[in-house]
């Protein structure tokens, strides 16, 4: 039985030292672990266990980590970090494009990694009491998190976590100029003011799921050099 009152971390490694050095850490700070080899078990630990965040290696032995990544996404927002020895920019942004809230490369310092998973736990814990906003035809409920056609016409959108908070932060801001750095300290944390590629990545996403035509936002707007505006409606709640 796991002991609701801690926060449980998946750790997917095949290397057992990993393993054994992120077990030894994240216990010594009050979390409880549980530890998966490949895919098949990791799926059956977060369906059984149901962990409160996942650390995932993407060279495991039976599945690419980027496949488990999108089947998770598929039906949970549990926190994923990837931590892999892939260090090429095109790795990173596939993982995040597939759903990761965050990457570090091997080698890693584990103060790092553990502040990593903190912020993201921080993150996830945030939440707003703006409930309803329309973009276009799309009805946004940050309570219920849903977009939804209001005429009835296109399914729902699903957007990921990282997606989720970012569009959340840039509605509760609706009309105004948001910065580059203030949406990463906000979105991500203090320690990802420098990180643009993360930022381009998300708006490019966001733009392909929410705006009729993304190379011509109508309501995801760029200030060049600055940050960003969105332009939205604010309805009032039922």
């Amino acid at each position: 039985m796991i002991d609701s009152s801690k926060k449980c971390i998946l750790i997917v490694e095949d290397h057992l030292e990993i393993v054994r050095t992120l077990v030894m850490n994240f216990r010594a700070r009050g979390y409880l672990t549980l530890a998966a080899s490949d895919a098949k078990s990791a799926f059956t630990l977060l369906a059984e266990a149901k962990p409160d965040a996942m650390i995932l290696d993407l060279g495991l032995p039976d599945l690419d980590g980027l496949d488990v990544i999108t089947q998770t996404r598929s039906w949970s927002n549990l926190p994923i970090l990837v931590l892999s020895g892939r260090t090429e920019l095109d790795k990173k942004l596939s993982a995040l494009k597939s759903g990761a809230d965050d990457y570090i490369s091997k080698p890693f310092d584990i103060d790092e990694l553990v502040a990593r998973v903190e912020a993201v736990f921080r993150r996830a814990q945030k939440s707003t009491s703006t409930p309803l906003f329309l973009l276009g035809n799309w009805k946004v409920d940050l309570v219920k998190h849903s977009i939804s056609d209001i005429q009835g016409i296109q399914p729902d959108l699903h957007l990921t976590p990282i997606e989720w908070r970012l569009l959340e932060y840039l509605l509760t801001r609706s009309g105004s100029l948001v910065s580059q750095r203030e949406l990463l300290q906000k979105v991500w944390g203090e320690s990802y003011e420098t990180e643009t590629n993360y930022l381009r990545l998300f708006i490019s996403q966001l733009r392909k799921k929410i705006e009729p035509v993304p190379q011509l936002p109508k309501f995801l707007l760029t200030e060049p050099g600055i940050g960003y505006r969105i332009i939205a409606t604010h309805l009032e709640s039922n």
